[in-house]
């Protein structure tokens, strides 16, 4: 029962409905919602901004800062931690705090304070945001708009009947006029010349070996910057003479989860510019290992000296990428229009994939995308209408319904057709004396299968995985009586990974 209500309060809670349960305790309502800050950060609830460290294992954690509502007041800050707090158990992200602010600056400019809200003000503050301006002193978006004002209604409709607002009934029916959608992605295809000329910086020694990295996994793979730069350490492991797997990083795109998923892909050192990218990921790999002493996040590849005046140890970030990419197109005369950012080069891979004939589920694989919606922004406009066309010839051949992704499911006897429809997949593939592969294009484990969760045992190798069992455990005993204890409880650990496979089909038998 008590997992029942845990849930139910990350969900469903709102100030006014936690303070029902606490008999209207308005202090027991804050300390219940206080004391779950600690899922999220080690910070204190009275910092001046929390970083969202728990459980985290980013390059660069998130951060929740407080300091631009001190004009609000100590009540108004107060309120806004409380809401953040609301914001992380729900789900909602670090951003409601940050888009926030704007609401407060309009509540400033106006002299009210937050006893003074009442429904018709909101269509006051959408009039204030048709006023705003963005940096290029140019109106900002629909799809920002859309962000500030859900922002300030989700705050009234969660916080409702603390004492230091007032209640406003009804705030959570009142519409949002903004389309959430922008009718033109922000992110653009990079132009051929702009794109020739930044392919020729990269080629060379001109750029930091770090950047120069990162701009060619960007480049080849159409990563997101936030997953390149938190590319583990050891993120590439030689297969075969030629062949070699990368091991990609996929940030997960909770702040409040603030973990990493991976994705095994193949580089071929029979490409040129793939063996290139391998040999540079060589030496940025060296360059990182010297300085693991030195840096606080450890074992990711993007660590480098930066050499400035506070000659730190870091781990390359989003903002030093964007520097760099900006200065160095000033310097080539690019025009400002025609400037790209590194996220561009997502969009730039995936257009190019997509007029080669990709098709939109290919996209999606090769994207990182959970759906094919999402592809919308970073394909070009007027070649939209092929992700929808395509998604509806797939869902009719049945090509996307999932089948046979097993996700370690114990498989028992497996028969002939049973096992032809497992390998239909395209995805799946039987391995030599170990079992089935469900998923090897996801693989996170450098296809080092035996020590893999989701391996499926094979039924018919039953007698082998008991065999291994006994030979490992002997080869540890020899390998004790010479004082290897390090192999010895390697061994230890390969006969108890074959007597887990051994056991999940005992238990297969029994069910």
């Amino acid at each position: 029962m008590s997992a029942l209500v845990s849930t139910a309060f990350v969900w469903k809670v709102t100030f006014q409905k936690l303070l029902h349960e606490q008999s209207h305790n308005e202090k027991k309502a804050e300390q219940k919602l206080i004391s779950t800050l600690k899922k999220f950060s080690s910070s204190k609830f009275d910092n001046d901004s929390w970083v969202l460290d728990k459980r985290s294992n980013k390059s660069h954690p998130d951060t929740i800062a407080f300091k631009q509502f001190e004009k609000m007041g100590s009540k108004g800050k107060h309120l806004v931690k409380l809401f953040a707090i609301v914001g992380l158990n729900r789900g909602s992200g670090k951003d409601l705090p940050k888009n926030l602010s704007n609401y407060f600056k309009f509540l400033d400019e106006n002299k009210l304070n937050l006893h003074q809200i009442d429904k018709s003000l909101f269509a006051k503050y959408t009039y204030w945001l048709d006023q705003q301006l963005n940096n290029q002193n140019e109106l900002i978006s629909d799809i920002y708009k859309h962000q500030l004002l859900a922002s300030a209604l989700q705050f009234h409709t969660l916080m409702n009947g603390h004492s230091f607002m007032g209640y406003v009934d009804g705030v959570e029916a009142i519409e949002n006029p903004y389309d959430r959608r922008t009718k033109n992605s922000k992110y653009k295809v990079i132009d051929d010349d702009v794109l020739d000329k930044l392919d020729k910086h990269f080629d060379t020694k001109e750029a930091p070996l770090h950047i120069r990295v990162a701009y060619w996994i960007m480049r080849m793979f159409a990563t997101r910057p936030e997953d390149t730069l938190n590319y583990p350490l050891d993120c590439v492991k030689r297969l075969t003479e030629d062949m070699v797997t990368i091991k990609h990083a996929i940030v997960k795109n909770s702040a409040c989860k603030g973990e990493i998923e991976y994705k095994i892909g193949f580089l071929n050192l029979h490409e040129p510019m793939q063996k290139m990218l391998f040999e540079l990921i060589g030496k940025q790999q060296d360059a990182s290992k010297e300085l693991q002493w030195f840096t606080s996040k450890k074992r990711f590849l993007f660590t480098y000296n930066s050499f400035d005046a506070t000659n730190k140890i870091c781990v390359l970030s989003r903002q030093v990428l964007s520097r760099y990419f900006s200065k160095i197109q000033k310097h080539m005369n690019i025009p400002d229009l025609k400037k790209a950012i590194p996220r561009d080069l997502k969009k730039t891979g995936i257009t190019m994939r997509m007029e080669s004939g990709w098709t939109s589920h290919q996209l999606k694989q090769f994207a990182n995308h959970r759906t094919y919606s999402s592809l919308d922004d970073y394909s070009a406009p007027s070649e939209n209408f092929m992700v929808t066309e395509q998604k509806k010839l797939l869902e009719a051949s049945g090509d996307i319904n999932g089948h046979f992704v097993f996700n370690g499911k114990i498989v028992n006897g497996i028969g002939d057709k049973y096992e032809a429809n497992l390998l239909a997949n395209p995805r799946a593939h039987k391995i030599s004396n170990l079992g089935y592969c469900p998923d090897v294009t996801s693989c996170g484990n450098h296809l080092e299968c035996l020590d893999c969760p989701d391996l499926i045992p094979d039924a018919d190798l039953e007698s082998y995985y008991l065999d291994q069992v006994d030979r490992y455990l002997k080869i540890a005993e020899k390998q004790y009586e010479m004082k290897d204890d390090t192999n010895a409880r390697d061994s230890h650990h390969r006969a108890a990974l074959f007597a887990s496979l051994y056991n999940k089909i005992q238990a297969g038998k029994e069910s």
